[in-house]
């Protein structure tokens, strides 16, 4: 079994038990990296997976937010237009390939 399978399976049973997801905000604004066509948003399985990856960023002010599943794949997050969001990053790591999921693949993954 390859490494992108195990940490999809991690990733994916840790959302789902803890019934949601952590991303970085800095007070109303959401940490999202620029892409091709939108933004790519990183979404972690806990608040200290978050808490190092911001550690090693240069900007201040970037604190975990627990959004609830219910929340994440409604309209506001995963249906939302006005956020741009191309891909979700899951639990990335500062430096290394993290897995990678478009918005559709993302709620099938969560839904079952």
């Amino acid at each position: 079994m390859n490494l992108e399978i195990i940490g999809d399976r991690e990733f994916i049973a840790s959302v789902q038990e803890q019934d949601g997801v952590w991303v970085l905000m800095a007070g109303q604004s959401l940490y999202a990296l620029p892409a091709e066509g939108g933004r790519d948003l990183p979404v972690w399985s806990s608040a200290e997976k978050a808490e190092v990856f911001a550690e090693n960023l240069n900007q201040r002010g970037l604190s975990p937010v627990f959004v609830p599943m219910s929340n994440f794949l409604g309209a506001a997050w995963l249906g939302s237009s006005s956020l741009q969001i191309v891909d979700f990053l899951a639990s990335p790591r500062y430096g290394q390939e993290s897995l990678t999921y478009t918005t559709e693949e993302l709620r099938a993954r969560l839904k079952t």
